[in-house]
């Protein structure tokens, strides 16, 4: 089954998208096409991709009103285009939209995500899991009552979405944009699509926040199919290091090697590859690692 991977960024995140690509092609995976959505990349790096064989697209802006309110944040339109990738790629079967701030270490999601799309479903990473110190964002008011704050709920009701809406989202798990698959002609597209439009005119929420609402929205209120991944497949830490295996694994037994590195939060990380943070080996020692590709090379 042939993927059409796509990322893409501003010129601050050329390095990163970089990375990226050179991680996937490191796979060794024939089937996969990578392209690049341009959100402000320089002359140089657009022709740097493309001498490489990588597609670079500029998505464009859903509207000028959009664009408008985007202001000098041009690197929203790769945002915002995540909703738009099957018009993007008409010829994609398949399409699998990675953050740039993410790389692969080794080919299992690829495997996963394969068989999840083959069935129409979105197949997408929830951020509930036991990698968790806490499930859900609460405010305590007074006494035993507490207001239930989970991104989800909470942005929908910034938006001062329907209550039919907004109550299918309590408690429930946000699901993570930063990477996820859709078959071209799954029926999610054309509802993410009109979510999407639909939060982009409500000021009340950032336009950061819409594509994930959406996907939200269209899960746990209109009910398309998803299913929820392992978390080896958009893996945002707490981050463990085999010494034996020179990767990264899962933080919990039986310590899986990680498949996708997502460095989320990890601003320094982002900005400097020898950035380095504190996390355990598999013998629970306190080790100073860099999660950067370009420092974990093997």
């Amino acid at each position: 089954m042939k993927l059409d991977l796509i990322t893409g960024g501003d010129s601050k995140y050329f390095d990163l998208i970089n990375e990226l690509c050179e991680s996937v092609n490191k796979l060794d995976d024939k089937d996969i096409k990578i392209s690049v959505l341009d959100g402000g990349l320089s002359l140089e790096q657009v022709n740097i991709f493309r001498s490489k064989k990588i597609d670079v697209i500029d998505p464009g802006w859903p509207d000028t009103k959009t664009e408008a309110r985007a202001g000098n944040k041009k690197f929203l339109k790769v945002e915002l285009a995540k909703a738009n990738l099957d018009k993007l790629f008409p010829n994609a079967e398949y399409l699998f939209w990675v953050d740039a701030d993410a790389w692969f270490q080794n080919s299992t999601a690829l495997d996963i995500v394969r068989i999840v799309i083959k069935k129409n479903k979105l197949a997408i990473v929830s951020q509930a899991s036991r990698l968790q110190s806490h499930h859900m964002s609460v405010k305590k008011i007074f006494g035993p009552l507490y207001l239930l704050k989970n991104i989800l709920y909470k942005n929908a009701s910034k938006a001062k979405l329907p209550s039919k809406i907004s109550n299918k989202l309590v408690c429930r798990p946000t699901l993570n944009a930063g990477i996820f698959a859709i078959a071209k002609d799954a029926p999610h597209w054309e509802r993410l699509r009109y979510w999407q439009k639909f939060l982009i005119n409500n000021k009340r929420i950032r336009l950061f926040t819409t594509t994930q609402l959406a996907l939200g929205i269209i899960s746990y209120h209109e009910e398309l199919a998803y299913e929820a991944l392992p978390e080896i497949c958009n893996y945002m830490g707490p981050y463990r290091w085999s010494t034996d295996l020179n990767l990264f694994i899962d933080y919990y037994a039986p310590y899986e090697a990680v498949s996708i590195i997502h460095m989320v939060a990890q601003d320094k990380m982002r900005d400097n590859k020898k950035h380095k943070i504190t996390i355990l080996d598999e013998k629970d020692n306190f080790i100073q690692k860099s999660l950067r590709y370009s420092e974990n090379i093997n």
